[in-house]
């Protein structure tokens, strides 16, 4: 993964990564919070998934969350509009040990938005500007931004699937990462589509510890 991304994720940069339900995204992330956990970074979590991500952070790091909350701040948005007051006050919560952003996921919210037809409008000026933010952030703090996105069905590709606002995202992200599981129990293909270059995919596998390259202890 490391030499996927060039020696991790990287402070200063948005790291976009998308995949089908149960790809292994949110475990992705989960993994480079415990690195910076080990490192003694402070890390923001905004969680807008219906479940919450603790359970599966304890059994990555074989802690109990109140070990490390001095080290963690869970946000839980409910709505879109939340969602939006949240990344706007991000530099409230940020102090002189933070390092990384995680936000999982941050088109679910607003996938319910569009289901007002009238509302799209709005809704994409306010995706928009909510990833503006979060790059804008980034740069200004030197902190990783990792933002997992969700995917659609590609309407002129019948079974092809792209991310959720893809002009969006495509336009605020600078390492784009896909995620696919394969049909071996546990396999997942991660390819970097962005920034071009080598090497651009691997595979990793699912295990109680997070991903890894070793298929031993397979989740």
């Amino acid at each position: 993964m490391d030499r996927l991304l060039g020696r991790g994720v990287s402070t200063g940069v948005f790291t976009h990564v998308f995949g089908k339900a149960a790809s292994g995204k949110t475990t992705f992330a989960l993994g480079f919070v415990r690195s910076a956990l080990n490192l003694g970074i402070r890390t923001l979590y905004i969680n807008s998934e219906a479940s919450s991500p603790v359970e599966r952070l304890e059994q990555i790091i074989g802690k109990n969350y109140k070990e490390i909350e001095h080290q963690l701040t869970l946000l839980m948005p409910k709505s879109f509009d939340e969602q939006g007051t949240i990344v706007e006050d991000l530099e409230l919560y940020i102090k002189d040990d933070t390092s990384l952003v995680v936000v999982d996921t941050l088109t679910r919210l607003y996938r319910i938005v569009l289901d007002d037809k009238q509302a799209s409008y709005v809704a994409h000026r306010e995706l928009n500007r909510q990833a503006g933010l979060l790059k804008g952030l980034a740069r200004k703090h030197d902190i990783a931004v990792v933002v997992l996105n969700q995917v659609r069905a590609k309407m002129d590709e019948p079974g092809a699937i792209e991310p959720v606002a893809t002009s969006i995202m495509d336009y605020w992200s600078d390492y784009v990462i896909r995620m696919t599981a394969r049909r071996e129990t546990g396999t997942r293909l991660v390819e970097r589509l962005s920034p071009e270059g080598d090497p651009s995919s691997t595979v990793l596998y699912l295990t109680d510890d997070g991903l890894s390259g070793n298929q031993t202890q397979e989740k």
